[in-house]
């Protein structure tokens, strides 16, 4: 024991004096907080709308005021023909065009087929959808309310579709994030990206800088036990990894307001269990790491499979039946889906109970793979 409490007052003493690690464990928590949480979203609050306005009637203006009405569309340009607007999309200029043929009015008013074309930017697939679902449902209402004023429909089912008659009416009522703000979605995950960077990088640079300057062939002769120099390691980076994780969480409530429905205890005896898991991977990364360099290459690599593949953009359900089959052995996907459960629903050891159980099966399973592979040699 002596031993250890031995070990645990040189690593801190390495830590104090090391200012740039004392910056890092406080500044990187913050400006990712603050940076990462509300920049990246994928919500989409402005979608620049390009008007190809043939008819130029009053039902065509009227369907531009409807879209300008909106809080997506912002009308940016009104090209005079189709292939400026295509020129548009390539530039990057516009994001969705709107032809409006010139036989719309007539079409309006059933002596042709009423025609609409929609040309959408779609290298960015989800926003292409998004987009085409909003000037969808803007045409949609467009259409029904001309329907209506044309008298096209009886007055009774006009009564019904603006709601002046009991009918059908559906409501939605979103449970768990009632604002739908995407910053709740966010903030969880990065909590879990931010432990994860922390605990893998600085401890396995400390190590192979160690490996680097000579001391640690010093600290290999002596009698001190590999468990002991593993344990002393881990519990250092364990406190500062929970350390940021309550620092980001405050930062969290305070900036976003950000909702905790669950248990605090429970969240951070989870974060606790993944930060071991973590700490074992970047001890056994750094035991196949001669210099710093090396050990960025590695767990640069597997710090971005992970993430990417945890689930912080898109849902693993979706993911082919193998990337589903990878995340058994990715922490990471498993804390990702604790937090947002505990976080955001409350939910309680039940309902977590599976996860936390695989969760704590890695982290004793990276753990005993960092001693194993770890040799204490001069």
């Amino acid at each position: 024991m002596k031993k250890l409490l031995f070990l645990l007052r040189k690593e801190f003493r390495q830590i104090r004096r090391n200012r740039f690690m004392i910056r890092a464990i406080i500044a990187v928590p913050i400006l990712q907080m603050l940076i990462f949480v509300p920049a990246i979203t994928f919500e989409i609050k402005r979608i620049d709308l390009a008007v190809i306005d043939n008819d130029r009637s009053q039902a065509s203006r009227e369907l531009v005021s409807k879209l300008t009405g909106s809080s997506f569309f912002v009308v940016t340009a009104t090209p005079a023909t189709v292939t400026e607007a295509e020129s548009m999309l390539l530039s990057g200029d516009a994001d969705i065009a709107l032809v409006i043929p010139p036989d719309f009015s007539r079409g309006l008013a059933g002596v042709t087929t009423p025609r609409l074309q929609v040309l959408a930017d779609a290298v960015n697939a989800s926003t292409a959808q998004l987009s085409w679902s909003y000037i969808t449902s803007v045409i949609r209402d467009f259409n029904r309310e001309v329907i209506i004023s044309t008298g096209m429909i009886p007055a009774n089912m006009a009564a019904i579709r603006t709601g002046s008659l009991p009918g059908i009416s559906v409501s939605p009522r979103y449970w768990y994030n009632p604002k739908l703000n995407y910053k709740y979605y966010m903030l969880p995950g990065m909590l879990v990206i931010l432990i994860t960077v922390i605990g893998l990088m600085m401890i396995g640079f400390n190590l192979v800088r160690e490996k680097e300057s000579g001391t640690i062939e010093q600290i290999n002769v002596t009698p001190i036990m590999k468990w002991q120099l593993i344990v002393s390691r881990i519990i250092l980076f364990f406190i500062i990894g929970l350390f940021d994780l309550a620092l980001g969480l405050g930062i969290g409530w305070l900036a976003f307001n950000i909702p905790f429905e669950g248990s605090l205890l429970l969240f951070f005896a989870c974060a606790a269990i993944f930060l071991v898991a973590v700490l074992g991977l970047a001890l056994f990364f750094s035991t196949m790491a001669s210099t710093q360099q090396q050990f960025l290459f590695i767990a640069f690599f597997f710090v971005m499979v992970f993430i990417l593949m945890s689930g912080i953009f898109t849902p693993t359900e979706s993911m082919p039946l193998w990337a589903q089959q990878f995340n058994l052995v990715n922490p990471v996907a498993y804390l990702m889906r604790i937090n947002r459960m505990v976080m955001l629903k409350g939910s309680g050891f039940s309902e977590i109970m599976r996860d936390m159980a695989m969760l704590t099966i890695l982290a004793l399973s990276y753990l005993s793979l960092a001693i194993r592979a770890y040799r204490k040699r001069a």
